[in-house]
């Protein structure tokens, strides 16, 4: 086992890393990535199921990995806590978004990274043309993510999309192209001072929203 395989800081625990790779080799070790990141976000003020509901994003994030990037071995998955905010990244440097969508002859006209970054901004939208249960989709996420998050960004290859909380609880969402880059980032910040009631969700962006 590698020495860089996982970290937490030692004092408070409020920052901590661990390999994808880990994740799949060591059973016990996604139960204990997800006690030590609900800790920290407990302790920087978020509810205890407001912390449950951002390390479960967490593993979907960190699931995808494994489904998608064809390179378990360059996935991590990294935290930060401090007074009244959390974040966590979750990244790879697989094939990347668009060359997974593509393989799914229903996407396979995609032409490039920010519409595939759309595309899997949406619910079902897969590689897994024929099966159930392997959506490359992240909005489920985005409802759960939505009443908490500051901030998302995702990332691959030379386009990124990111989605802002305004202060009437709205979500900008831009799509931009930038230089390339192997694989698959995202990053979510969030915020203790914009967790709102369920009945009152943020306002997600349609996946056409306006590309920047």
């Amino acid at each position: 086992m590698s020495d860089t395989d996982a970290w937490f800081e030692p004092a408070s625990g409020h920052q901590g890393y661990t390999s994808v790779d880990k994740l799949g080799r060591d059973e016990l070790a996604w139960t204990d990535f997800v006690l030590r990141a609900k800790r920290a976000a407990i302790s920087a003020g978020f509810s205890d199921d407001y912390g449950g509901k951002l390390t479960a994003a967490i593993g979907e994030f960190y699931a995808n990995v494994i489904d998608h990037s064809g390179r378990i071995d360059t996935g991590y998955v990294v935290y930060s806590a401090s007074p009244g905010r959390f974040e966590f990244v979750v990244a790879d440097t697989g094939i990347g978004v668009l060359n997974s969508l593509r393989s799914n002859p229903t996407y396979a006209h995609l032409a490039d990274a920010g519409t595939a970054l759309e595309y899997a901004l949406d619910e079902g939208v897969s590689r897994y043309y024929t099966e159930q249960g392997h959506g490359f989709g992240f909005r489920p996420l985005f409802v759960g993510l939505a009443n908490i998050s500051r901030y998302m960004r995702f990332r691959s290859d030379d386009h990124s999309r990111s989605l802002t909380r305004k202060a009437d609880g709205s979500i900008d969402a831009q799509t931009s192209q930038l230089a390339n880059t192997s694989g698959f980032f995202c990053c979510v910040v969030c915020d203790v001072e914009v967790q709102t009631p369920a009945s009152h969700p943020a306002h997600l962006p349609h996946k056409n929203a306006e590309k920047g």
